[in-house]
């Protein structure tokens, strides 16, 4: 007599297709929360070393800010007791102050105008926290009132800092800085003159006053 085993309904081994297959379904779980940790891990180390350039970026233009605070006060002390106006002129000689040179403002497509690619390096590469920054300026297009790129003639000067790092990320802030300053000229003195021996006011003062610079 014989038997036939039936192809269907034989439940031999099913248990163990069951447990790889629920093996595998956690397997694929666990991979997709490990990789989705991982790349929120790498976004958020992202958003870190942007926020780092970002601030170093903004620190670079405090820094310059600064720095050329005091520069246009001693700059324009003495165009100011004269009548003249304040300008940013002193500025597009670059960092090291002495025109002529390397960091100078420059003006290579010879239209007379300022721009980023030609402009003035007034910081270079100050590292801050394995970032460093460079600072550039140049003058804005005030060629309608008789401007050029290296002849200020309505206060206003582009101011940009480039953050970089290593890793070859970086941010860049730019502003359009504005710089004014007003007093009264100052061409002569009364209040001691001829003021002499004697007290006559006609001989010379013995002292004269002769530098009528002011601060601002």
């Amino acid at each position: 007599m014989r038997y036939k085993l039936p192809l269907f309904g034989n439940e031999a081994g099913s248990i163990l297709v069951v447990t790889i297959m629920v093996l595998v379904l956690m397997t694929i779980v666990a991979f997709t929360a490990v990789r989705s940790s991982t790349v929120e891990v790498e976004i958020s180390g992202n958003q870190l070393l942007h926020q780092k350039y970002f601030f170093a970026a903004e620190a670079g233009i405090d820094h310059a800010v600064n720095s050329l605070k005091e520069e246009f006060i001693t700059a324009n002390t003495s165009p100011l007791s004269n009548g003249m106006a304040a300008s940013w002129n002193f500025a597009f000689a670059g960092g090291d102050r002495v025109t002529d040179t390397a960091d100078d403002a420059i003006d290579t497509d010879e239209d007379g105008l300022g721009s980023y690619s030609e402009s003035a390096v007034w910081i270079e590469n100050t590292a801050l926290e394995k970032i460093t920054y460079r600072v550039m300026l140049w003058n804005n297009d005030d060629s309608e009132v008789g401007g050029s790129y290296r002849d200020d003639q309505d206060g206003l000067v582009w101011v940009r800092c480039d953050a970089t790092s290593p890793r070859g990320g970086g941010a860049s802030i730019q502003v359009l800085l504005q710089g004014k300053a007003s007093g009264p000229v100052i061409v002569d003195y009364t209040a001691q003159a001829g003021a002499g021996a004697g007290n006559n006011f006609v001989s010379n003062d013995l002292d004269p006053i002769t530098e009528f610079r002011r601060q601002l």
